[in-house]
């Protein structure tokens, strides 16, 4: 199976399930290193479209507005991906990256931890 991505006429992406990934185009290089760094040999066709997606934002500043998506698979005709997902795939991946700047800066999952607050009895003078 061949995923393929183009973003506007001067990038495409291709994704072979069979352990290859290319990119060719104006930020090849830097697609290229993404898909062979996160690319997996047992990649569903789910994970293979958020990979592919994900490699195109690494260098695409206006998220799904550029992007479209092709999915050719053999004896079947060719699948575009519909807007509306791909913008599903683009803001889930923004809210994961923003998740994972969150934890490396606070050094814990968003949502995560605990608080204790301490008061005083009634009556109990204060130090100051």
């Amino acid at each position: 199976m061949l995923y393929r991505v183009e973003v506007s006429q001067n990038f495409t992406v291709d994704l072979l399930e069979h352990r290859k990934a290319n990119a060719i185009g104006r930020s090849s290089k830097t697609v290229r290193e993404f898909l062979e760094r996160n690319h997996k040999d047992d990649m569903d066709r789910e994970e293979t479209i958020k990979l592919t997606v994900k490699s195109l934002l690494e260098v695409v500043q206006t998220g799904a507005k550029n992007i479209e998506v092709a999915i050719m698979a053999p004896g079947a005709t060719i699948e575009m991906l519909p807007v509306e997902d791909i913008e599903s795939y683009v803001k889930n991946i923004e809210q994961e990256k923003q998740e994972e700047a969150a934890k490396k800066k606070t050094g814990r999952t968003p949502g995560t931890g605990s608080a204790a607050i301490l008061t005083r009895a009634s009556g109990e003078a204060s130090d100051s």
